[in-house]
This record gives structure tokens, C-alpha cells and sequence, in this order.
């Protein structure tokens, strides 16, 4: 009796579906990320592939945030963590990030091609040249996101990261990184165009927040009401500031959300300055993948409205 065999080809290709599937399925990454601006632009890379963790929800900001058991849960059990510096988000120094060798902490501000500025450690700091000696031993200013330079190196960053653990989606991490990047030169040339008329107008800023904005818009201020945010600015410093104030013709006071807007008045003294709040870290955007370009088109506004302000008081004294 002649023995049967099973279809050699049916055979085969129950391997080829088995074994192809099984490479095929992937684990899905598991993400987390600091602040609002870093999530918004790694929910773009990653598109439908996954949605990364944020742990600064609400209105916190690093200097306030205190990690609960649950934020130290979505660290451990990481595959990575995008985060700005340790120096910013100084909270994950508790989260013994070294201590974990499976978890890939990207901190931004410490790769390769981001541009990096020190603080202005004078509050009344606007010189025309060279950074003099005592800048350049200062620390490093970490706002980096307000660079949209450094906003594209960021995204490039996040595609190779993500692409490196996770190389069976590698094109579909390109793909969202470039279309992304390209809205990202998009958005710069519109904000650009809408300031270009205030290059020549003069602000001081209550909390030095904004230098990467300043510098990649061409703007000016002159000045910060207090450096850090626990600090009562003298009356001394008030006095020299509201004295540059009129003799700069300064157009605009720009603050952050939860400083008081009565110490700005006295700065703007008897000058016609427009008054404006500046949400720099996202802190009261909904949290996803289109938060980054509301930031930064809502920065913009805030800025141009506060130079109306100004204008409509130049208006209403002739």
C-alpha cells in the first residue's frame, strides 16, 4: 500500500505563516516622557505604533513635580525614557536611572548637534558680541525645546532611538519623523514672518525662560524681574529695571503662569508696554500629538497681543 504524505506545499507554507508571524509580531514599546512639549513631539514619531507615557500632567512643572509610586512604576518598566536633562527635570535623580540597564534614558540636551546657551546670569544682561567670561562658566540655559533647530534634532533623535529598539517599524518611524520635521519648517517660516516686524521692539521678561525663542526669532529682551523662581526681586533691581524700561522704549513685559503681574506693573512704570503670560512648557495644553505646535503658536500670540497692547496705548494718548 502506497503511504500518504501531507501536501509538501501546504506544509511549507504553514511554516512560512508561522515562523513570518511570529517575527512579524512585535512587543509594543513601552515610552515615557517628562514634559508636555517632549511627549507632543515622540506621539508624532510614533504615530499608531503606540502612546507614550507623560509624567508632568496638569499644570506641574519640574521645579514642583515630586514623583509618586506609580511614576516611578511607568520608569522602571520602560524600554526608554526622553526626558530634557537630569539638571532639569532634577526628580528623576530619585529614579536610580543607572541603576536600570534595560532602560535607554535619553536625555536631550546632552546629544550630539543640540545647540546649547548658557544662562544669563545678570538679570539686566543685553550686550551686543561675545558672551563674556562669566556667561561662558555659567550653566546651560535648558529651555532647548523653544529652538525649533533644536526641535528638528529632537525629533531626529526620537526616530533612531525608537528605530534602534524597535527595527521592524523603522519606516513607519522615518516616515512620521520626516513629515513631521517638515511641519516643524513649516510652522518656523509662518512664526517667523508674523515677528519679523518686532525685531526691532525691546521686552523684558519676567523669568528667563525664552532665550532659545529670542535668539531663533531675532527678538530682544533686556532684562529678567528674577532669575529664580523662588526669588523676591529687590526694590534695587526693580528701579534699574523700570529706568530701562523708559529708556529702552520697552514694548513688552512677558511673564510665565504664576507670577504676579503687580511687581511687572511697577517695572512698566509711566511706558506704554503691553503685559503678557507665556506658557512655555505647554503646562495648561491638552497633553498629544499636536501640543508642541499650539505651544508655539500660542507663545507667538501672546507675544504679538502684548505688543498690541502696547500700541493701543500709544493710540489712546494721541
Amino acid at each position: 500500500m502506497k503511504k500518504k504524505y501531507p501536501n509538501i506545499t501546504v506544509f511549507i507554507v504553514s511554516i512560512i505563516l508561522f515562523f513570518g508571524g511570529t517575527q512579524g509580531h512585535t512587543k509594543q514599546l513601552s515610552v515615557v516622557t517628562s514634559i508636555k512639549p517632549i511627549h507632543s513631539l515622540v506621539s508624532r514619531v510614533m504615530g499608531d505604533l503606540g502612546e507614550p507615557e507623560l509624567l508632568l500632567t496638569g499644570g506641574l512643572t519640574p521645579h514642583i513635580f515630586r514623583m509618586k509610586p506609580s511614576d516611578f512604576k511607568k520608569v522602571v518598566n520602560a524600554d526608554v525614557l526622553f526626558y530634557v536633562s537630569p539638571k532639569f527635570e532634577t526628580f528623576l535623580k530619585n529614579a536610580a536611572l543607572s541603576d536600570r540597564s534595560s532602560l535607554n534614558a535619553i536625555a536631550f540636551a546632552e546629544q550630539e548637534g543640540i545647540k546649547l546657551y548658557p544662562f544669563r546670569t545678570s538679570k539686566i544682561w543685553f550686550q551686543e558680541g561675545d558672551i563674556d567670561e562669566e556667561h561662558a562658566l555659567s550653566d546651560m540655559d535648558l529651555h532647548i525645546w523653544l529652538d525649533p533647530a533644536n526641535t528638528r534634532r529632537i525629533v531626529n533623535i526620537i526616530e533612531e532611538t525608537l528605530s534602534d529598539l524597535d527595527p521592524a517599524n523603522t519606516i513607519t518611524y522615518v516616515k512620521n519623523s520626516r513629515s513631521l520635521i517638515r511641519q516643524l519648517y513649516e510652522q518656523e517660516e509662518l512664526i517667523r514672518e508674523l515677528l519679523r516686524p518686532l525685531r526691532d521692539s525691546a521686552m523684558i521678561v519676567y523669568h528667563d525662560a525664552f532665550q532659545y525663542y529670542e535668539k531663533a526669532f531675532s527678538l530682544k529682551s533686556f532684562g529678567a524681574i528674577q532669575l529664580k523662581s523662588d526669588e523676591t526681586p529687590s526694590v534695587k533691581h526693580l528701579t534699574a529695571l523700570k529706568k530701562i524700561a523708559a529708556e529702552r522704549k520697552v514694548t513688552c513685559v512677558l511673564a510665565i503662569p504664576g507670577t504676579h503681574p503687580r511687581i511687572a506693573t511697577a517695572v512698566m512704570g509711566d511706558t506704554t508696554a503691553g503685559y503678557g503670560v507665556v506658557d512655555h512648557l505647554g503646562q495648561y495644553l491638552e497633553p498629544g500629538p499636536e501640543s508642541y505646535f499650539q505651544l508655539m503658536y500660542e507663545i507667538t500670540q501672546s507675544i504679538l497681543d502684548c505688543q498690541e497692547k502696547d500700541e493701543a496705548f500709544m493710540f489712546g494718548a494721541n
